[in-house]
């Protein structure tokens, strides 16, 4: 019998979406710092703000209030980090 992922079985509702979404910029921002390359960079701002949207449209219809403060947290974090990274890789070209 084949395993479900912890989300394969959840319903497809936007406060999901937006998790998975910020699970990327983390993994996108990880990559930008350890490999801080202009490529790297450029996909973590691209994943930033596709989740900087979502969270935008979420805020609109989702009640979460705990949940979506904890993933604009995380946006936040991510953020500064990616900012590091890009500050690191100035630094890199010089």
């Amino acid at each position: 019998m084949a395993k479900h992922t912890e989300t394969s079985w959840k319903p497809d509702k936007p406060i999901n979406q937006l998790f998975n979404s910020v699970n990327k910029v983390t993994s996108a921002v990880e990559q930008a710092a350890s490999h801080p390359s202009e490529q790297m960079i450029e996909q973590a701002h691209n994943a930033l703000e596709r989740a900087d949207n979502g969270l935008t449209n979420t805020l609109k219809i989702e009640d979460n209030e705990e949940a979506l403060q904890q993933l604009q947290e995380q946006l936040d974090d991510n953020r500064e980090l990616l900012q590091q990274a890009e500050a690191q890789a100035i630094k890199n070209e010089q």
